[in-house]
C-alpha cells in the first residue's frame, strides 16, 4: 500500500495539479492585501476570517475541486495508461481508493493554504498600511474550525467530481458538470432545499441556524464517503480496455 501511495504521489510531478494548489492561495493573498491597503476591508479579524471562508466555500472551493479532480484523472486518461495501471499486482479497488484519498488530501492541503493565505494577507496589509490594520488579533481556532468543517462538508462534492472525472476520458465532461453545479448553486442559495445540494453544503457551514450547519456537515461528510465508496465499486467493475 505504501508503495502504491508513493507511486501516485510521484505521478503528480507530471501533472498541473500542483499549479491548482498554488493559484487559489496566491489569489487570496494578493487580493486580500489590496483590499486592506485600499481601506475596503472589514474592521476586525473575526469578520475577515468569516468573509474569506464564505468566498472559499461559495466559489473558490467548487472551482478548485473541478480542477484538482479532473487533472488527477487526466494523469491516466491522457496517456491512456489505465490498462497498464490496473494490471499491477494491487486490486483495482485499492488503486482507485488511493487515488480518491489523494484527491481528498490535496483539497485538504488547498483548504489549509487558502486559510493561511487569508491570514497572511491581513497581516501584510496591516504592516503596509497600519491605519487600515484589522482590530484585535487573528482567531486561529475560528479559521481552523471553519475551513476544516467546510472541507468535511465538501466531501460529497469532491466524491461526485472525482467519480465523474475518473469515469470519462473527456476533460470537458467533469468540468461542465462542475461549472453547471456551481451555476445552479448561485440560483439555489436562498432555497430551503439548497441545504441538500452538494455544491452548497460547504457554505451552509456558515448558516446562522446551527441545525442547518450540522446537517450540512454530517450529510456532506458521511454522504460523501458513501458516494465515494459506491463510485469506487462502480469503477472497479468497469472495463478499462
Amino acid at each position: 500500500m505504501i508503495a502504491l501511495v508513493r507511486a501516485e504521489l510521484l505521478k503528480l510531478r507530471r501533472s498541473l495539479v500542483l499549479l491548482i494548489l498554488i493559484t487559489p492561495p496566491a489569489m487570496v493573498a494578493l487580493l486580500g492585501v489590496m483590499v486592506i491597503v485600499t481601506g475596503n476591508a472589514v474592521e476586525d479579524w473575526s469578520t475577515h476570517i468569516m468573509a474569506g471562508a464564505a468566498i472559499w466555500a461559495y466559489f473558490l472551493m467548487p472551482m478548485s475541486v473541478i480542477g484538482v479532480m479532473a487533472l488527477l484523472a487526466q494523469i491516466e486518461h491522457a496517456p491512456r495508461t489505465w490498462t497498464y495501471v490496473l494490471a499491477t499486482p494491487w486490486p483495482k479497488w485499492q488503486i482507485l481508493a488511493v487515488k480518491a484519498a489523494l484527491g481528498l488530501g490535496l483539497m485538504a492541503i488547498l483548504s489549509l493554504g487558502v486559510a493561511l493565505a487569508g491570514l497572511l494577507a491581513a497581516w501584510v496589509g496591516g504592516v503596509i498600511s497600519p491605519a487600515n490594520a484589522l482590530d484585535g488579533s487573528p482567531d486561529l481556532a475560528l479559521a481552523a474550525g471553519l475551513y476544516g468543517r467546510m472541507w468535511l462538508a465538501g466531501i460529497m462534492l469532491m466524491a461526485i467530481q472525482w467519480t465523474i472525472s475518473m469515469r470519462f476520458y473527456a476533460f470537458a465532461i467533469p468540468v461542465s458538470v462542475g461549472i453547471g453545479g456551481t451555476f445552479v448553486a448561485v440560483a439555489a442559495t436562498s432555497a430551503r432545499s439548497g441545504l441538500y445540494f452538494p455544491w452548497l453544503m460547504p457554505v451552509n457551514i456558515l448558516a446562522s441556524d446551527p441545525e442547518r450547519a450540522q446537517i450540512a456537515l454530517l450529510l456532506g461528510s458521511l454522504g460523501g464517503l458513501a458516494i465515494l465508496a459506491i463510485g469506487i465499486a462502480w469503477l472497479t467493475r468497469r472495463d478499462w480496455a
